[in-house]
């Protein structure tokens, strides 16, 4: 009798092993994400710079993640929100969104920020001028509960445009060098796609700005570049590189995003 429940035992616990395998091994499949095409006016005809935004954001973002997480931190897990906000590797205002460090190099690098109160960044920087490779941060706010620290006592610079500012963004590089983008006829020289959980309203056109400074002040302008809202995402790209743009050493560069009806 003690042999037949020994061996039953047994033979439950071989079942249950499979089974769990056979689960673990279904939920392991990566969802493959839809790429959307670019809608400016310079876009190309073919999606495939959008595809693959998609398709190598998803595992470098990954590993990111596992190399920006310390042991024992909450931000182990796949669900928790990583952020970064300090100074280094942010500077001046900083942003206590998500937040990713991404590696870039003279053929370009990919971005892919967690979801940040139902709003996703990701993207891509082209081709540029670096040497070796460089890291560069990235990080997400809505400029809503606090969520963009005073700098020196003052309050961050609100864009102010068509429609609603949905997001802002501010990307830092981490080296010593000077990065340029490189024109290539067909291929964005910087690209986002955004989505958002709640949508964009009846807004049908999202566009980007940047601020600059001027005599120390800092003043919005805009980026010759739109996207046309499809669902709740938008990708906007941009295809050739505006004068003057540049990521300085270990000076923010800072992004927004607003959406309108046109």
């Amino acid at each position: 009798m003690r042999l037949s429940v020994i061996r039953a035992f047994a033979v439950a616990t071989v079942a249950t092993m499979a089974l769990a395998a056979c689960a673990n091994q279904s939920g392991m499949v990566p969802s493959s994400p839809s790429a959307m095409a670019p809608t400016t006016a310079q876009a190309p005809t073919t999606a495939q710079n959008d595809a693959s935004v998609d398709d190598a954001a998803s595992t470098q973002d990954s590993a990111s993640q596992r190399d920006s997480a310390s042991p024992g931190d909450a931000s182990m897990s796949p669900l928790a929100l990583k952020t970064c906000a300090t100074t280094p590797p942010q500077y001046q205002w900083i942003f206590e969104g998500a937040c990713q460090t991404f590696e870039l190099n003279s053929t370009g690098g990919h971005f892919s920020l967690g979801e940040y109160q139902g709003i996703t960044v990701k993207g891509l920087i082209g081709k540029n001028n670096a040497k070796g490779t460089v890291k560069v941060a990235l990080a997400d706010a809505l400029d809503k509960n606090g969520d963009i620290k005073t700098y020196k006592g003052k309050a961050f610079p609100p864009y102010k445009a068509n429609g609603i500012t949905y997001v802002y963004a501010t990307a830092v590089n981490q080296s010593t060098q000077v990065i340029k983008p490189i024109t290539v006829k067909g291929k964005p020289v910087i690209q986002y796609v955004i989505t958002n959980a709640k949508g964009f309203g009846s807004a049908n056109v999202c566009s980007v700005a940047v601020i600059v400074f001027k005599n120390g002040q800092p003043s919005w302008t805009s980026i010759p570049a739109t996207g046309l809202v499809k669902g709740k995402t938008v990708t906007i790209s941009q295809y050739t590189a505006p004068q003057s743009f540049v990521l300085p050493p270990k000076t923010p560069l800072y992004f927004a995003v607003n959406c309108y009806k046109q």
